[in-house]
């Protein structure tokens, strides 16, 4: 196995190095495709990002300053894909004859949940976008990781609560943290899909395995506080993921076959019947995963941990004037976990409704509408194994159902000469709560039930102005939630029950931002902005205990929002024709009341925790960046970030003060190769994270560790293509958690499968 790894990794190199180096010449004629780039208001939108693709292969090339752009492309027909940060992307078929003509392609504001940044959005202004990460499909396509969480690694300081990803992880730790502020069960970042959010509504984490690979055009992440747009749940940043939109007949599947018994298959297809089309996805996956306790430290009840999951939406959309849709998705996911025992076993049952509407009023402005709801029903079982790991006993069965109802509304003016404003109202109900059984010795001790609702109602509005050179942004948003009937009770099968009605409490939170940049002739841009940004805790950390191997951590009815203050210097530079991009930032964060597990005793047999309040961490760090396009075909990235994340104060306990921030490395680099010619295509995925610690005292370090994904397609006809993927290729068993029984991450996965696309024809 070791050889086998050994040769990919050397084949896989060697194909990258001289993709890089060699230019590929077409066989077929070819013609030049010129045309123009323009907002709904008719400005010119620089810097978007051109893709044709046809059975010849894919040409690439970004809109200049007045938004024109030409590329000599193969004469066959194919597709034109346009696309922009706070942008809808916009398709066109291209047939021979339009290669006459130069084209005008007018790209429609993004929905509500893609208002990343208005400045980017509006303004072009390259420093704007020092924040900003997108992958786009092109890197979806050759990402060697198997999941979008695994893919999403490549962004500088995105993690989830542990090392490894949704394919082994259990669903509550998966939540998302970026850069550095600290990673939680709840995630610390908004994770949207085409303006709705996905985080759980009880937990915050999210199911990333419900999202079919084949149906994401592409994904933006902000690093940086956004809750001046977004409000609770973008402490750390938002995460937009696009749906493909084409108003044609097609269908694109992907299936594969990976080690560990992984077979995988996902479609994405559509019917055009007008201005109407109607659009189906879904993927089926599963694995027998592998055993994550150490070797060294296994028993008899370890297993492997691996899924079941099945995924499927179907999607009525109608086009409207001047560019506009409406659309109603309807949503649905099941879920079946292993966790690493026989016991240990959680299940996830989902359906959802989204409905969304946008649209453009002439001299009024573009609208955004949002609605959805849905129910979620999580269930899980724990249990404590014996020190030799030889047995285990049930503990606790947990059956926890939520639902919620949300909506938002925005409005956007960018018809005023060097201005745009922008405002909204975004409301959202959820309510929920976690029905337990506590066992001992195989006999049932007590029924346990807790839960609430949490109401929530946000205004928020901005002001960018753009003179000359300069670029000023002012955001505001108000917030203010309730939580409501909260309760907590306890049955105990022999004894008096105790239940505590919790009074109702509100809070409310201003989230302001400004932010001020400038560009310059030779390329260089600078700026900087300061802010505000808050997270409500959870129903799940409000009202809901767990137990992880011989760890529980208590729930805590009384914990308050966290709060940050916050600034940012940056700067970029953008070179060689726009083929050469760099930026730095430099990022400080004080967060107040930030919700952490607190260890309030230790045994060798338990650790027992709490969720509370801290009282401050502080964060900072240096992010640095930088993107080459070595030809046409090839692209290298790569990121850098070094963070400081420590507690400042807890007045509760002294000891924790000046420790490092549980799940906080303190170093991690990235890089990125992808490539992409006529038959061949192929990309590598680095990623090299340093120490950590798995615990508040820290006394359970985390080595660091480098693991490396890899992926090469070949183009077998002008509908299908094969490949070849492999997730840590280097094989390294990198430590992913202490409690205090050693975890470790997967060994190398590897995957064949087949990619057939028939857009229409």
């Amino acid at each position: 196995m070791h050889r086998l790894r050994t040769l990919l990794i050397r084949f896989v190199l060697s194909l990258l190095w001289l993709s890089c180096a060699t230019l590929v010449h077409s066989q077929h004629s070819s013609r030049l495709l010129s045309g123009v780039v323009i907002d709904s208001a008719g400005a010119p939108v620089a810097n978007a990002d051109i893709a044709f693709d046809s059975s010849s292969g894919t040409a690439h090339v970004m809109s200049n300053e007045s938004g024109a752009f030409s590329l000599t492309v193969p004469a066959d027909a194919g597709l034109l894909r346009v696309s922009s940060p706070g942008f809808l992307t916009d398709t066109v078929s291209i047939s021979r004859d339009s290669f006459r003509s130069s084209l005008e392609v007018r790209l429609m504001p993004a929905p509500i949940a893609a208002r990343l940044d208005v400045l980017t959005n509006q303004d072009r202004i390259p420093a704007v976008a020092n924040n900003q990460f997108a992958v786009s499909n092109r890197e979806l396509e050759v990402a060697g990781a198997q999941t979008i969480d695994d893919v999403l690694r490549q962004v500088p300081g995105f993690s989830l609560f542990r090392r490894s990803g949704s394919l082994s992880a259990n669903p509550t730790s998966q939540g998302v943290s970026l850069r550095g502020i600290g990673a939680s069960g709840a995630s610390r970042a908004l994770v949207l899909l085409d303006g709705v959010p996905i985080n759980s509504a009880f937990g915050g984490w999210v199911y990333w395995t419900r999202l079919p690979r084949v149906s994401i055009e592409s994904v933006e992440t902000y690093i940086g506080a956004t809750s001046d747009f977004y409000g609770s749940g973008a402490l750390g940043g938002a995460i937009n993921l696009k749906s493909r939109i084409l108003d044609q007949t097609f269908i694109d599947t992907e299936t594969s076959m990976g080690n560990k018994v992984t077979p995988a298959f996902s479609f994405l297809s559509g019917i055009s019947l007008g201005v109407w089309t109607i659009t189906a996805s879904g993927q089926a996956l599963r694995t027998d995963g592998y055993i994550p306790v150490a070797k060294d430290q296994r028993g008899t009840v370890d297993t492997p941990a691996g899924t079941a999951d099945i995924s499927g939406s179907i999607t009525l959309a109608r086009a409207l004037p001047q560019s506009g849709r409406g659309f109603v998705r309807l949503n649905s996911f099941g879920e079946s976990r292993e966790n690493g025992t026989p016991i240990q076993l959680n299940n996830t049952r989902n359906a959802s409704i989204d409905i969304g509407a946008d649209w453009t009023a002439e001299r009024i402005g573009d609208f955004s509408f949002r609605a959805y709801g849905g129910g979620e029903i999580f269930n899980q079982n724990f249990s404590t194994v014996t020190a030799n790991r030889n047995s285990e006993s049930l503990t606790n069965v947990q059956h926890n159902p939520s639902q919620q109802l949300g909506a938002a509304f925005q409005w956007r003016l960018s018809s005023i000469r060097h201005n745009s404003i922008t405002a909204g109202i975004e409301g959202r109900d959820v309510r929920g709560h976690s029905a337990e059984d506590t066992f001992n010795a195989g006999r049932t001790t007590a029924h346990i039930d807790g839960g609430g609702r949490q109401n929530s109602l946000g205004l928020f509005a901005q002001d960018t102005l753009q003179v000359r050179s300069w670029v000023l942004g002012i955001g505001t948003r108000v917030d203010r939630w309730t939580n409501r009937d909260g309760f907590s009770e306890r049955v105990p099968v022999t004894g008096s029950p105790t239940f505590i009605d919790f009074p109702d409490r509100s809070e409310s939170a201003w989230s302001p931002k400004l932010s001020i940049w400038r560009s310059f002739a030779n390329g260089f841009s600078v700026g900087g902005s300061i802010y505000k940004a808050f997270r409500s805790p959870t129903l799940n950390e409000l009202y809901r205990s767990f137990r992880v191997g011989n760890v529980v951590t208590a729930a805590n009815a009384s914990l308050s929002a966290e709060r940050l203050t916050g600034g940012e210097l940056g700067g970029s530079f953008r070179g060689l024709s726009d083929r050469l991009t760099l930026r730095s930032n430099f990022f400080w964060n004080v967060i107040d009341d930030p919700v952490a597990n607190v260890t309030l005793s230790t045994t060798p047999a338990l650790i027992n925790r709490q969720r509370q309040n801290l009282g401050a961490i502080k964060v900072q760090g240096i992010e640095l960046g930088g993107t080459i396009s070595v030809s046409k075909y090839c692209e290298i990235s790569s990121e850098y970030l070094l963070t400081s994340s420590k507690v400042l104060r807890f007045p509760a306990s002294l000891l924790l003060e000046g420790l490092v921030v549980p799940q906080v490395p303190r170093n991690q680099v990235n890089f990125q190769v992808t490539y992409v010619a006529k038959r061949w295509s192929a990309g590598a995925q680095g990623r090299l994270v340093g120490q950590q610690f798995d615990d508040d005292q820290n006394l359970l370090p985390l080595k660091k560790f480098f693991s490396l994904d890899a992926e090469v397609s070949r183009k077998v006809s002008s509908r299908a293509s094969l490949f070849l993927a492999a997730q840590n290729l280097t094989g390294v068993r990198y430590e992913v958690s202490k409690t205090p029984v050693l975890t470790v991450g997967p060994p190398a996965l590897f995957r064949v499968g087949v990619r057939v696309s028939n857009l229409g024809k």
